[in-house]
């Protein structure tokens, strides 16, 4: 009698390409404090035996195969269309979890107690834990800068705390473990499926606030998953959806003068990266950064189709790195990569120096490197990027380092302040030089803010096309 009383639960999980995760992620739901629950495995058309492999393993596991993949975004949409029809039966909330999660066994029944204590509780998310670093924070759900056009999440890479709240009203929370209200679904409707990946969560947890219902992120619903900022190198189709999706959002949610803030410094970081690659001599990649905006023109939304060959050929191995003595690390990927890098200098140069350039908010993540130097770069600081190109430029560095796609990241501007800058070529242990010139900074700053401004008009006209009308009441 106890157990109907219970609310039900059905577990959503999409999985493409991970059998080792998905397997490991079913196998720690057997062991949960909750047992009014089933459990859905979406597949996006995997190539790995999953299906199979999770068939003969979870019997009592439901499994729906796509014909293709469609993303995060079009594989969690299965789901919940499967789950709201009925198939399974009638469930009260929809826990949603990546296939590479790592929960605990009070993860769910953890959640529950949050959502329960309030009906406008839309969507709860887990705090997402550091699988490397477990005692750190990746996030407790985040918000949205809506005049900065980016999202800032919450206790970001910082020690776990026991003063933190039971749970935080955010602006959204992941959906690698976020657990939603059925109803709440059927009212606002399911994700928007044009993102494929990224910023599909956002949006919806904008959605969900849109119409009334609360977000919040619960303290003690503990779940493992990789921050997006930690994972290693860079690939084209990650640039393209983070720039494109951005554009989507805040096009379809900004207001008024926020409106006009979020989409320009939206549209400008991807024209000015164009930009700087252009210069540099690399138009391939150059190419990476402008097709975002060409398909926010052409409403060209979902997978990333795109044939873009990566120069190759500009790749100078340098046999004798021990000519050099002070090494800048810039910008450092993730920690267990980073130590690699280190070690590879330490072990090429005698009594090298070595410099680590730092975003402030993983400060924590990189304090106890074994390095000589830590730099903090703070970009929300007026000036913080400029401050940093001039402090660099007069320690006069030999050379800087970076991780595989290194220098197209968040401070790959910052690579000017070094006159030669080398990528870490793990297979070979060696570094391929990407000679830059100081002088192009200037070129870049003004070509890249005079073609955003020149652009920017028709993004304004072009937003309206994806505005939504707001829902203030549930």
């Amino acid at each position: 009698m106890l157990n109907q009383l219970l609310p039900k639960v059905a577990i959503l999980v999409v999985n493409w390409n991970k059998k080792t995760d998905v397997l490991n992620l079913l196998s720690s739901l057997r062991s949960f404090e909750y047992d009014q629950c089933k459990t859905l495995v979406v597949d996006n058309a995997s190539t790995d035996g999953s299906v199979v492999a999770v068939r003969e393993e979870y019997p009592e596991v439901t499994v729906v195969q796509n014909k293709e993949n469609l993303g995060g975004t079009g594989g969690f949409n299965t789901g919940l269309r499967y789950i709201l029809q009925g198939d399974m039966g009638e469930f009260d909330y929809i826990w949603l979890l990546d296939n590479d999660t790592r929960v605990e066994p009070s993860t769910l029944r953890e959640l529950l107690n949050v959502a329960e204590s309030d009906s406008r509780i839309g969507i709860a998310g887990s705090k997402i834990m550091n699988p490397e670093r477990p005692g750190f924070i990746v996030e407790l759900g985040a918000n949205i800068d809506w005049k900065r056009g980016i999202y800032r999440p919450l206790m970001k890479n910082i020690p776990d705390r026991k003063d933190l709240k039971d749970y935080y009203d955010v602006g959204y929370v992941s959906v690698c473990s976020a657990l939603v209200r059925v109803q709440a679904v059927r009212n606002i409707g399911l994700m928007d499926s044009r993102y494929f990946i990224i910023c599909d969560d956002m949006d919806w947890g904008i959605t969900f606030k849109r119409h009334g219902y609360r977000v919040v992120a619960v303290n003690r619903s503990i779940t493992f998953h990789p921050a997006y900022s930690e994972k290693e190198g860079w690939s084209p189709a990650s640039a393209y959806y983070k720039f494109r999706n951005l554009l989507l959002m805040f096009s379809k949610h900004a207001q008024k003068t926020s409106r006009i803030l979020s989409l320009f410094h939206c549209m400008r970081r991807p024209i000015k990266k164009a930009c700087f690659f252009w210069i540099t001599g690399n138009p391939e990649i150059a190419k990476v950064y402008t097709l975002p905006v060409i398909d926010f023109f052409r409403n060209k939304w979902g997978r990333y189709d795109y044939q873009i060959d990566l120069p190759q050929d500009i790749r100078h191995y340098i046999q004798n790195v021990s000519n050099y003595k002070r090494f800048i690390i810039i910008p450092p990927g993730n920690r267990a990569l980073t130590e690699k890098i280190i070690q590879n200098i330490r072990h090429e140069v005698e009594n090298p120096y070595i410099c680590l350039l730092i975003a402030r908010e993983r400060m924590h993540l990189f304090s106890d490197v074994d390095v000589d130097e830590i730099k903090v770069l703070d970009a929300s600081k007026k000036f913080g990027y400029f401050r940093t190109l001039i402090a660099l430029m007069r320690e006069k560095f030999d050379f800087a380092v970076t991780p595989p796609g290194g220098g197209t990241g968040t401070f790959g501007n910052v690579s000017y302040a070094v006159k030669n800058v080398y990528a870490f070529d793990e297979d070979k242990k060696l570094f391929f030089e990407s000679r830059i010139q100081p002088w192009k900074l200037f070129l870049l700053t003004i070509l890249g803010n005079m073609t955003s401004l020149i652009v920017f008009p028709l993004v304004l006209i072009v937003s309206l096309r994806y505005r939504v009308k707001i829902v203030k009441n549930i």
